[in-house]
């Protein structure tokens, strides 16, 4: 039905399997920043959180203050779109969104699906019972949105009605990871507990981290990584279900460029093997997290590690050592960072762009 954009960052979690890796290098040295104003929404609309993703042409969609823009590298706005009219005035309006093959963006807006096409055009496209505001839409490799509910229900878009994985993973669900065989790996917070599952719902193996509560990612060999906040751990289980390895620290992923993980902890930042075992490890200005406004590190072409901290932005190698470090405003919690290009980071904040170039 739909397919992810095969460009440098479709989706916040990169690809399906909420990965977090990037197939060009960020910058590696204090970025010259280049600002662009953008517009605002109507003076009613609320808003969450903004973001800046790629399409296959290379350009930008942002989304910030409730508008969608299309903007070129360059900086050269080409549209923009107010996403207001499309809900209530009374509720927010959904700003991580995915890119589509088709140049199209894919909006997750509390009621409704809505389809943005590349010159601007919206169309509503299905009813949406079930809200998640925790990552970008996600797609099975099959073409299938994902959406999940904070009383854990996971449900697929087959045509324009969704139809229940299963609902009783658990609480506070996160974006599931997708196997290549589109199986899903799932969080099911006081449910099912971290779990591989088929679409049709049935439970290939069930974890012991049963307060599994933190996204989910899948490596490139099949192996996934979750953490638990209750648990103060993170555990990581083979494509069978078998426990491989634990890792002290409740933490977000994302993998690393030999297979391995980077392991974002509250105030810990370190390097991981494939079965977990720290090989370094740093400390950084995490905020408390949940695994909703918990932001991945990002991992880019050449192994730097790039990781939001309480006001700042921090880059290091791939042996901890602190490429750089730039601050960001104070409300960055809800403006994650993205690496748009060789060498280029983009931000929002409120409604203006930011492009950060090496």
């Amino acid at each position: 039905m739909f397919e992810l954009a095969q460009s440098v960052w479709p989706r916040f979690g990169g690809d399906q399997a909420n990965r977090s890796r990037v197939p060009v290098p960020g910058p590696h040295t204090t970025p010259r920043w280049h600002t662009i104003s953008l517009a605002n929404a109507h003076e009613n609309s609320k808003h969450q959180q903004s973001s800046v993703i790629v399409m296959p042409d290379e350009s930008l969609r942002v989304c910030s203050m409730g508008v969608l823009s299309a903007v070129k590298l360059d900086g050269t706005i080409l549209w923009q779109l107010d996403l207001s009219p499309f809900v209530r005035k009374d509720v927010v309006i959904t700003s991580l969104f995915t890119a589509l093959s088709s140049g199209e963006t894919l909006h997750f807006l509390v009621n409704a699906v809505l389809i943005v096409d590349a010159r601007g055009n919206p169309s509503r496209y299905a009813a949406l019972p079930t809200y998640d505001d925790s990552c970008s839409p996600n797609l099975t490799y099959s073409g299938l949105p994902l959406t999940v509910s904070m009383r854990g229900q996971v449900s697929v878009l087959q045509g324009t009605v969704w139809q229940p994985v299963r609902t009783d993973f658990g609480l506070d669900t996160p974006t599931p990871a997708v196997y290549n065989d589109n199986t899903l790996a799932i969080a099911g917070y006081y449910g099912t507990g971290l779990c591989r599952v088929s679409l049709d719902g049935q439970i290939y193996w069930r974890s012991s981290l049963l307060q599994a509560d933190l996204l989910p990612t899948i490596n490139h060999a099949q192996i996934v990584a979750g953490g638990s906040l209750n648990d103060h751990l993170s555990a990581f289980f083979a494509p069978d279900g078998k426990q491989m390895g634990e890792y002290p620290h409740a933490a977000i992923f994302a993998e690393y460029v030999d297979g391995g993980w980077i392991a974002l902890s509250e105030q810990r930042l370190a390097r991981l093997t494939e079965n977990g075992k720290e090989r370094w490890s740093i400390a950084v200005n995490t905020l408390q997290y949940s695994s909703f406004d918990a932001k991945q590190p990002i991992v880019d072409r050449d192994g730097y590690i790039f990781v939001q901290q309480g006001g700042s932005l921090l880059c290091c190698d791939e042996q901890g050592h602190k490429a750089f470090e730039v601050p960001l405003p104070e409300v960055s919690k809800l403006c994650p960072i993205s690496i748009v290009a060789h060498g280029t980071l983009a931000y929002v904040d409120q409604n203006e762009l930011f492009l950060g170039y090496a």
